[in-house]
This record gives C-alpha cells, structure tokens and sequence, in this order.
C-alpha cells in the first residue's frame, strides 16, 4: 500500500481546507449557501450544522486520516458531510448513492471509519447490514465539533476519487489537499467565475466532476451553490431562472434535455446561464451546434478530464466556431500532455494524484509523472485535442475508429432507453459491427434507436445494427460496465444467429 502520509504538518504548509473554512466564516452569516428546489440553508446555518456533524464523526471515531465515505444524493446534507470531513481533518470519499456494494466493498478496501447513508432513500437494504458499526448514526447527539479544522498540511491527502482499473478492481487515486485545491481553482480562473456567479449543481456529488466543479468551487468563491436532488430539466430551468445561475457542468444526456427543452420552449429561463461545459465522453457535435443555436449568449462545448488529475482540456473563451464544434479544447494551464500509440497521456505535478490506494499494478502513473489516461484521442499541430474514448474500448468498424461513448450518450437521449451498452462484434466484411444492449422501459425496436441516432445526427457508421435486452447492465463493485460479460452475451447471441446486420 502507498504511504499515505499521515504525519503531523508543519504549520507554515496548512491545507486548504482552513481557508475553505475562513472563507466560510467571513460571509454574510445571513446570506444564502446552499439551496434545493424547496429548501435553503444560510452561511450562519451551515457553519453550525457543520460544527454538529464534525461532534457525531468524531464520536464515533473519526481523527485526522480517518477515511469517511459519503453517499448522498445533491442535497444539503451532503454539503454538510464534506464540511465536517474537512473539520475532522478526515479523508473525504465521495460515492453515488445507489452504488450498493460498491459502498460495502470500499468500505472495506479503504478501512472506512464511517459511512454515511441517505437513510430514507436506502431503506432496509440488507446489503449495508454489513457496514455495522460504520454505518453513520445521524441522529445520535454528541458534543459539538471544534471551531476550526484539524490542522494538516496541503501535501496530505485529502480525498480520494475512486475509479476502477482494467479488471474493474476498486481504485481509489489519493489527492492532496494542493492537488484537490488546484483541480478546482484551474476550472474556476478558465471561466472567469466569481461569487456574483451563482452554479447549478446538476452531476449527482458521488462523481469527482460534480465535488470538483460544484460544491467546492461554490465554496471557494463564497457563491450560491444550487443543488438539484435529481435531474429534472423543468426543475433545471426553473432554479436556473429563479437564481440566475450562470455556470454549471453536465454530461452529455443533461446537455440533450436541456438543448431540447429550450428549443420547444425558448431560452428565456436561460438566460443567466453563460458557461455549459459538457464532459464523461465524447458530445456528438451536431448537439454542440444545437446548444449553441438555443443557447446564444452561453458557451457550450466538450472538454476532457479524469479522476487523477481533474480537468485535463478546455475550449479557450475566446476560441472561434470551428474549435468549439470539433475539439475538447487544449490542455490547462500547467499540464503537458502527448499521444503514445493513440493514447493521451499527460503530465501535471499540481493536479496528479499521488497515487492509488492499493497499488498500481498497471502502472499506468510513470516514474517521471507522466500518466497513461487510458484515453484515445487526436492531437493536432495547434494543441487542439479530440477525444475519441477508451483506448481499450475503441471499435474498428471499417476501417473507422468507434467511440461506444458517444452512441451510448446519443442513446441515453431516446425516451424508453433508461441504460445502453455499445458492443462490437465480429464481422467478416468490416470488421466489426455495433450491438446496443439496452435496459429499455418499453419494447424499444433497433428501428427506433437508428432513428434517434439520426435526428440527433450521429454518423450513420456508428449507429447500432444489432439490439439486445437485459434487465441491468452488469457493474464492477464500483460501478464501472464489465464490458467483458457483455461480450460474451453479444457474441454467444451472433454465433447462435449468424452476423446481424442493417444495410
């Protein structure tokens, strides 16, 4: 196991979680933090629910290094668990919170001393009856929590962002507390954001880009946080004209209900909105046009980023047309990246993460801090980078190299279509041919899903030609798609029926 460099800070080396919390204190107690759709929470109040968190974590036993595990939807609670985890001098991990035994399964991996469930939602799920004394106890009283943070310096580490290798094993890349604050100080000096700038935050918190270039960017520059619980585009319109939101950051699905919504109802609730950056995979150009045609007065666009080192590319403010619509921009400030063989690999001493939590077995994180991404992807001569997905998962299908990404986002767009999987399998004439394994809410025809890939306007060369339903899409224990078992089900179904094909 890496060391992981739990020693005492010297005081001149603090991390930044003090100045999160300075910078907390020194607001309007009286102005808004933090707000739902229904509810709302004052910087006074937020500092105190914190404090009484910080009193139950320790407790039940949490110090500084301890590892807590939070599992909340996008609500307030889940702004006050972070909090307190900084207040502790803890080691935040942040996980969806319907991953199951991807919270049970790290829990253990991590030696977690707490885990903190949205009760209400989990119910009596048997599964977390193993997390025993773990499991957080929210409505025990303890003594409140201290006032300031437990002092630890900026090269300990602060968070983990899990992610998974090769083999779907739980990974969890270590960042500092230097690196998880240059990671969100980078994104929020790239769009110029202020306090004036009130964010929407829509990526459910379990993932790194929405604690990233949500919560903690809202925290750092003293601005409303606003938090939907779950994404409901109505609801996104609604908070974004009530608030007047000016930035928020979503996948590629989110980008779709958003361009469609405004195109049949007209971009008045949006007007506030400035900076729409959209990333987890590929965003089909064509929706990049349609935002920018709904969406005149903001910047829609893709940019690339991954666990260990935040964001990686970034469509400059200033960059013409063409830029936005055909690349995920150029590296920021700080980071070199090169293309090995295809694969992007980059270089960012501020931003990597020190490491994995138990090891590196592919060694992926070189020696002279290069990092294999994993990613393929186009660089070309002016910097511009173009991703095109995972390297591993790449399809050549006549001669063309296959994102399943972007058809799977494009998919995610289809009414009946609630989870998708794109599989290549074997074809004689070209290679490989596209199978969509989907979990649908109705009997979805192939017919259909080319039809929406269409009027999206994906290429005709990566629409499926084959479809299969599955009730659930299988998961490594953190929550990555084993794309292996799928292939095995695709390419059993082909060899029982013959290759499949639409002309």
């Amino acid at each position: 196991m890496a060391n992981k460099n739990n020693s005492q800070p010297h005081h001149s080396d603090l991390d930044y979680g003090a100045e999160e919390w300075s910078r907390l204190q020194q607001r309007d107690p009286k102005s808004l933090a933090v707000v739902e759709p229904d509810r709302t929470i004052t910087c006074a109040e937020l500092i105190h629910q914190t404090r009484l968190r910080a009193g139950q974590f320790i407790a039940q036993g949490v110090t500084s290094g301890s590892r807590v595990i939070v599992a909340r939807p996008n609500v307030i609670e889940f702004v006050v668990d972070y909090l307190a985890v900084r207040l502790c001098g803890a080691i935040l991990v942040n996980l969806p919170w319907s991953s199951g035994t991807s919270i049970t399964g790290l829990a253990e991996v991590l030696d977690a001393q707490v885990v903190v469930l949205t009760e209400h939602l989990v119910g009596d799920n048997s599964v977390f009856d193993q997390l025993g004394d773990r499991r957080f106890r929210e409505h025990e009283t303890a003594p409140i929590g201290p006032q300031e943070p437990v002092p630890r310096s900026a090269d300990q580490v602060a968070w983990l962002a899990c992610t998974s290798g090769t083999t779907g094993t739980p990974k969890a890349a270590m960042h500092t507390g230097a690196s998880w604050e240059r990671q969100t100080r980078v994104f929020a000096e790239h769009f110029e954001l202020t306090q004036e700038d009130p964010i929407l935050v829509t990526s459910p918190v379990g993932h790194a880009v929405s604690l990233l270039f949500g919560v903690r960017m809202c925290l750092m520059l003293n601005s409303i946080m606003v938090l939907i619980p779950r994404w409901n585009i109505e609801v996104a319109a609604e908070l974004v004209d009530r608030y007047q939101c000016v930035f928020t950051v979503a996948p590629t699905p989110y980008l779709v209900d958003t361009v469609t919504y405004v195109e049949k109802h007209g971009p008045a609730q949006f007007k506030s909105l400035r900076f729409f950056p959209s990333a987890g995979a590929p965003v089909p150009r064509s929706l990049v046009r349609r935002g920018l045609d709904a969406l005149p007065h903001c910047q829609v666009w893709s940019y690339f980023g991954t666990s260990e080192a935040g964001a990686v590319t970034a469509v400059p403010l200033d960059a013409d047309l063409e830029k936005r619509l055909n690349t995920d921009g150029i590296s920021m400030p700080g980071t070199q990246t090169r293309v090995i063989d295809g694969e992007l690999q980059l270089h960012n001493p501020q931003q990597m993460m020190r490491g994995y939590w138990s090891g590196d077995p592919d060694q992926r994180l070189h020696a002279d801090g290069w990092y294999e991404t994993g990613d393929a992807c186009d660089q070309r001569d002016d910097g511009y980078i173009k991703m095109i997905g995972r390297a591993r998962d790449i399809i050549l299908r006549g001669g063309e190299n296959i994102s399943p990404l972007e058809i799977e986002n494009v998919l995610l767009g289809h009414d009946q279509v609630t989870d998708v999987c794109i599989i290549g399998y074997p074809d004689e004439r070209l290679g490989s041919r596209l199978a969509a394994v989907v979990v649908a809410t109705a009997d979805t025809t192939l017919e259909s899903l080319r039809s929406h890939c269409q009027s999206i306007g994906l290429d005709k060369a990566k629409w499926p030609e084959l479809i299969i339903h599955i009730e659930a899409i299988p998961l490594s224990p953190i929550g990555k798609v084993k794309r292996g078992d799928l292939e095995d089900l695709v390419w059993g179904i082909v060899k029982q029926q013959g290759t499949l094909s639409v002309q």
